[in-house]
């Protein structure tokens, strides 16, 4: 217990020693902003700098929704009521809410299902909608103009395993665990400014894993061997009808 006690205080030090590392980062770039903001008049000039402060905003505005919900999320998920979710429903829906808005740059969301059987797990309906619309924000926001996104689903003997695939610049393959780090990111700082805190994947991982399961990265490549993209597979323990 004591051991327990420790190693769950030395981890509250590393959240609270992250979460001041990436806020101070916004922070100087928004005091920055506003200081040569007071002293500038010529108008292209500050234009460029109330752009520079409004996406410092989004991102700090990013970061506190985001650090808020990792914070209290083990006390939930150890909390929460858990019960049978159907895999394929819900991916079902989420991309038919994804398919329904406009998505950036012509994006398109695919569903597909391999094979058949029921893909029951039993968890939290809510939290394992937050891992695949998680893992397909991350692939949007790689993919590149006029790309798809394709979500695929398969029973294989006892677990099911759901993958999100992009089209994008694939994963560095030193980069392949640290993508689920904590506040890691690598996307070009020009794309979807402010919507991406770096640490979604991080939360997918965790709440996977609290429901038995695992998430791993891996790259797409194509016939020469190139890569042509990243896929994300999520496999979780399937629940077995009662005889």
């Amino acid at each position: 217990m004591t051991r327990a006690l420790y190693d769950r205080i030395d981890a509250i030090e590393r959240f609270a020693a992250d979460v001041a590392h990436e806020l101070k980062n916004p922070l100087t770039s928004l005091r920055s902003a506003v200081e040569m903001l007071e002293r500038t008049t010529d108008a292209e000039a500050r234009e460029r700098l109330a752009a520079v402060v409004r996406n410092d905003v989004k991102r700090i505005d990013r970061l506190i929704t985001d650090i808020s919900d990792a914070s209290r999320l083990e006390a939930e998920l150890s909390r929460a009521h858990t019960e049978a979710v159907d895999i394929e429903r819900l991916l079902e829906t989420l991309v038919a809410i994804y398919s329904g808005l406009e998505q950036p740059r012509g994006i398109r969301i695919e569903f597909h299902r391999e094979g058949s059987g029921a893909a029951i797990v039993h968890g939290i309906d809510e939290r394992l909608g937050q891992v695949f619309r998680n893992l397909i924000d991350n692939a949007v926001s790689f993919s590149p103009e006029g790309g798809a996104v394709r979500v695929t689903l398969a029973v294989e003997g006892p677990v099911i395993r759901a993958s999100v695939e992009d089209q994008g610049p694939g994963i560095p393959t030193a980069d392949l665990e640290r993508v689920f780090e904590r506040f890691f990111t690598s996307r070009p700082a020009e794309r979807e400014f402010g919507k991406n805190s770096g640490l979604g994947l991080a939360i997918a991982r965790q709440i996977v894993a609290s429901h038995g399961g695992r998430v791993w990265a891996e790259n797409l490549r194509n016939a020469e061997g190139k890569k042509c993209g990243a896929r994300f597979t999520v496999e979780l323990p399937l629940t077995r009808p009662r005889a």
